[in-house]
């Protein structure tokens, strides 16, 4: 299976990818593909070194033109012979494994003032995804940038599923009600998870998602321990919040 996670800036996307692969690695081989073209936290959350972007893999960024154009070119050179793409046979480098065997695999980052914008490292996801051959036993989560570009460069066709965060904000539940309207037209999963919640958040977001007809399929409480470790960026910490998120793996019927 395939999920992107998705939701405005600041929803914790990161981390709730994070806590889904702990909570999936205990049934499945799991992976985590880091399509966020700026935030660089997702390595030290997992407590792993930072892949090589795959990006370079492919011979560096390219305009996106160039990418819509090389795409049977980049797949067939992301594949192995009669094997097709498969995460697991990537080189060392452009693969790294956390504690747990999650494995994380980075797109690329905008890094240098002035070299384009990050289009390509979307198309770059939906090559990689699209070609994906998964093992029974496998699963991998899609960390996506904030917002909805990736929308626009149709990386959703690629996954089965879509996990949209919110928070207690109006622009996240709008940003949420858009995405299940997109993915309800293209057939694929789709829930909602609220983040970062207290008693009186829910009250709020529960009535205000109620009024926009969002259906919000579970909750993840705020948890001091991820706010501290997010905050002094090292691998991340939970008191109640996995236990959340194996709640809603379940509710998912992902586990």
């Amino acid at each position: 299976m395939k999920v992107m996670v998705c939701g405005k800036g600041g929803v914790g996307k990161t981390v709730l990818t994070v806590l889904l692969a702990e909570a999936l690695s205990e049934k499945y081989k799991t992976y985590i593909v880091d399509s966020d073209e700026s935030n660089i936290l997702l390595p030290k959350l997992l407590g792993v070194p930072p892949p090589k972007p795959l990006v370079e893999y492919v011979g560096g960024k390219a305009e996106e033109e160039e990418f819509e154009r090389r795409e049977p070119d980049i797949a067939k050179a992301l594949a192995r012979a009669g094997q097709g793409v498969r995460l697991s046979l990537l080189p060392d480098e452009y693969i790294s494994y956390s504690a747990e065997g999650i494995g994380l695999v980075t797109i690329g980052k905008v890094r240098e003032y002035g070299e384009g914008c990050a289009c390509p490292f979307n198309i770059l996801t939906r090559i990689l995804l699209k070609n994906l051959v998964l093992e029974e036993s496998e699963v991998v989560l899609v960390d996506t940038d904030a917002g909805i570009e990736h929308v626009g460069r149709r990386v959703e066709e690629t996954v089965d599923g879509v996990l949209a965060v919110v928070d207690p904000t109006a622009e996240s539940l709008r940003s949420a009600l858009l995405l299940r309207d997109i993915v309800s037209k293209l057939g694929k999963g789709f829930w909602v998870v609220a983040n970062k919640i207290t008693p009186r958040t829910w009250a709020l977001i529960s009535r205000e998602a109620g009024r926009l007809g969002l259906r919000i399929d579970g909750v993840v409480r705020f948890d001091d321990d991820v706010f501290e470790s997010t905050l002094l960026g090292g691998r991340l910490r939970y008191k109640t919040a996995l236990d959340d998120v194996k709640s809603l793996a379940k509710t998912l019927k992902l586990l």
